[in-house]
């Protein structure tokens, strides 16, 4: 149990040295931790404390940590996306794919949900430059990305998405 604490301890604080202290110690400290928490893995708490070194080290090491949600049913990019972690998102894309993007967690909501819904712009711009197709993406309730920057008055992110929209040529999903 020790070594999961200190894990999630290396990933508040992105230490990136204590985390290859740990495998050395356990070299399947990454996989025991699954098995113990159900709660989030080190790639979620490293997300939520913005550690982008400990972010790129866990996605080179365990990839498919990406696409783990957490007990909630947000997955790092969600997280990354909601609280305006610009760079994290970035890493999560490139590392693992333009589908990533577009993977619906809880609700159904994908990264550009969060992002719109928190007033996000740069995440938006960068979820979208990614994979323009997200912003046709419907939550389990029929919501566009577009329909959440309403319903949470984020005016700059309506204006942003609209813009997109223009652009991208989809100007239908307005109406």
């Amino acid at each position: 149990m020790e070594y999961h604490c200190r894990l999630v301890e290396a990933a508040r604080m992105g230490n990136v040295e204590a985390l290859h202290d740990l495998i050395k110690e356990n070299p399947f400290v990454l996989s025991d931790y699954a098995l113990v928490s159900l709660h989030e893995n080190p790639l979620h708490v490293a997300t939520k404390a913005g550690q982008l070194g400990f972010v790129r080290e866990i996605i080179r090491l365990k990839p498919e940590s990406a696409e783990e949600p957490n007990r909630e049913g947000f997955r790092p990019l969600d997280i990354a996306s909601a609280f305006g972690h610009v760079e994290i998102v970035k890493e999560l894309v490139t590392s693992t794919g333009n589908d990533i993007c577009r993977l619906k967690g809880k609700d159904g909501k994908t990264a550009i949900h969060y992002a719109a819904s928190s007033g996000r712009l740069e995440v938006m711009d960068d979820l979208l430059s990614f994979s323009a197709e997200c912003v046709t993406d419907v939550t389990v309730l029929g919501e566009t990305a577009l329909h959440l920057a309403v319903k949470y008055y984020k005016v700059e992110a309506l204006r942003n998405l609209v813009e997109w929209l223009e652009k991208l040529g989809l100007e239908e999903i307005v109406c």
